[in-house]
């Protein structure tokens, strides 16, 4: 008989001058000085994300939509609105939260012809420690995975030009670039080498009588991850009927509160997340502090099933989905010996629609009384997750 026990672990933040990415089986955790980079551009042979570096204060914004507007970039009177990284997925950073209906990728439009996603916004972004503000346009994402993007400052001065190479940081989520040397930094673990990231990030928080946007101090997990909440009997390892969910801050920040009478975080009670991996381990993680000033996270984790595969070695999932783009109707078709779930994402972030599909059966969702555009649609099991691109015309 095996038994295994839940193991006590932290995660330290030094003072909020890293990210830390942590794996479940190694308990290994690799340290991103937040400060080394300002946006990330996408790996994924599909997709067009950009993400920003919110934990280190970088903030971004639209400032034109006619990409001529470039040389002539005047901010007196200018609405300063900020644009986010998704909470929902990795899949819509903040450079492609613009986009609203196809061919529109958020920073660019995409052409039939040449498969070529081409600019035609202006964005503004504020780096890491920076005090004066950049002007970006991203100029291209070509069909072999290369983006070509300027930087300057707003007087039009230190303008360059920069490319990157999807296959050139193939095994990582994304590649992450320091605008002010002008780099790309290889720091963050490869994509199989982590689960969790421990990090800050920007959401809405109600205070009171009103909400705010705000940095806090939470937790995402990895693309091809799945975590259900358990509340009430949170010692049960049971993880048959879970409501499971893709969202990347499922676990986020809301599992601790901030006494203002002690001047500390209490734990949320009773509350502990189940964590399914890419290769079909299972764990639970419950948390025990959370330090004020330093940031420091302090938890447990249990495991709860061995993984069945190496990460290495996970295959993407028997479906097909089809038409894409569709006009009326998607159809979600599952080869699988499990039933999937598939949750629809639009390209702001927000869950649009959530459903099953049997083993073996299909499902078709009418498409009709949802906006043109970009989404992301999740298919998960109990051992694989995907998240693909989808098109609504």
């Amino acid at each position: 008989l095996s038994v295994i026990a839940q193991t006590a672990d932290s995660v330290k933040v030094n003072g909020g001058t890293v990210d830390v990415y942590y794996d479940f089986e190694t308990q290994n955790q690799a340290q991103v000085f937040r400060t080394t980079w300002d946006m990330g551009f996408t790996t994924d042979g599909r997709g067009a994300s950009i993400i920003i570096n919110e934990s280190a204060g970088v903030e971004l914004f639209l400032y034109s939509n006619d990409i001529n507007d470039w040389t002539s970039v005047d901010t007196n009177g200018f609405a300063w609105d900020n644009i986010y990284n998704s909470e929902a997925t990795w899949n819509a950073g903040a450079f492609a939260n613009q986009g609203t209906v196809h061919p529109d990728y958020g920073w660019g439009l995409y052409n039939m012809n040449t498969h070529d996603i081409a600019g035609n916004r202006v964005f503004l972004l504020k780096p890491t420690g920076g005090i004066y503000m950049k002007k970006v346009i991203i100029e291209n994402l070509s069909p072999m995975g290369e983006f070509t993007f300027k930087v300057a400052d707003l007087d039009g001065s230190n303008e360059n030009e920069y490319s990157f190479t999807k296959s050139s940081m193939a095994d990582k989520n994304f590649g992450l670039f320091d605008i002010s040397d002008g780099v790309f930094i290889d720091q963050n673990p490869d994509s199989k080498d982590w689960d969790l990231l421990f990090t800050k990030y920007m959401t809405t928080v109600t205070q009171g009588p009103t909400t705010r946007d705000m940095l806090v101090g939470g937790v995402k997990i990895n693309a091809n991850c799945r975590v259900a909440e358990r509340t009430g009997d949170v010692a049960s390892d049971d993880t048959m009927n879970l409501d499971w969910n893709t969202n990347i801050t499922e676990i986020g920040y809301d599992w601790k509160s901030f006494n203002i009478t002690e001047y500390k975080y209490d734990m949320t009670p009773d509350l502990a997340y189940i964590v399914a991996t890419e290769n079909g381990a299972v764990y639970k993680i419950w948390f025990t502090n959370y330090t004020l000033g330093t940031g420091n996270f302090y938890f447990n984790t249990k495991q709860i099933k061995a993984g069945t595969t190496s990460t290495s070695e996970v295959a993407k999932l028997n479906t097909n989905v089809y038409p894409n783009p569709a006009k009326d109707v998607l159809t979600i078709s599952n080869q699988e010996n499990d039933a999937l779930s598939a949750t629809l994402i639009n390209a702001q972030g927000a869950v649009v629609l959530e459903d099953k599909v049997d083993a073996f059966g299909s499902k078709t969702i009418s498409t009709v009384d949802l906006a043109k555009g970009i989404y992301f649609l999740q298919l998960s099991t109990a051992t694989s997750s995907n998240t693909q691109r989808v098109i609504f015309e």
